[in-house]
């Protein structure tokens, strides 16, 4: 009976951890409550709150239902060192496990749009935002149709986030 329950337990371990980047959550833990970065951290009770919210836009609330969390990773007056590690951990990402929407390079900033499916339904989308002045990485997991990918510029008025408009006509 304890070997059943100890594999029982193992496997849901297994599974519990299969579904998280660790790699992603390395970088999040590394320069959460900095000086000079700005985390936020929302979750899914929230998103589950902003899906109930009285609105007109239903898009927006099929979407909010569909995200579990969303983390944003911002360095505003973060010393050079945070910029340059972080930089260094952005770049190791393993993006050949992502599918890239967008790549946009233009002086010294890259600005690269990830996904990754599972099922025909998005698991993971990746900002990642190096070089510049203000290098950022937003985070945003669920299971979330691909129709509404295009409206989350709409929900979230970031910057790059304009470019997901064009895949709401798609």
């Amino acid at each position: 009976m304890k070997t059943i329950l100890f594999s029982i337990s193992l496997t849901l371990i297994s599974l519990a951890g299969f579904g998280q980047n660790k790699d992603v959550d390395n970088i999040f833990s590394k320069f959460d409550g900095k000086n000079g970065v700005v985390s936020v951290n929302v979750n899914k009770d929230m998103m589950n709150l902003a899906a109930q919210m009285d609105s007109a836009d239903f898009k927006a609330k099929d979407l909010f239902s569909q995200i579990t969390k969303i983390r944003v990773l911002a360095f505003d007056k973060a010393t050079s060192e945070d910029k340059v590690a972080f930089e260094g951990l952005a770049k190791a990402l393993p993006v050949k496990d992502y599918k890239e929407l967008m790549a946009v390079r233009d002086k010294g900033m890259d600005v690269k749009m990830l996904l990754k499916e599972n099922g025909g339904r998005i698991s993971e989308f990746l900002l990642v935002v190096t070089g510049g002045d203000h290098p950022a990485l937003v985070s945003i997991t669920g299971n979330i149709d691909p129709k509404l990918l295009g409206h989350l510029a709409s929900c979230m008025p970031m910057q790059g986030f304009e470019q997901l408009k064009k895949l709401d006509k798609k």
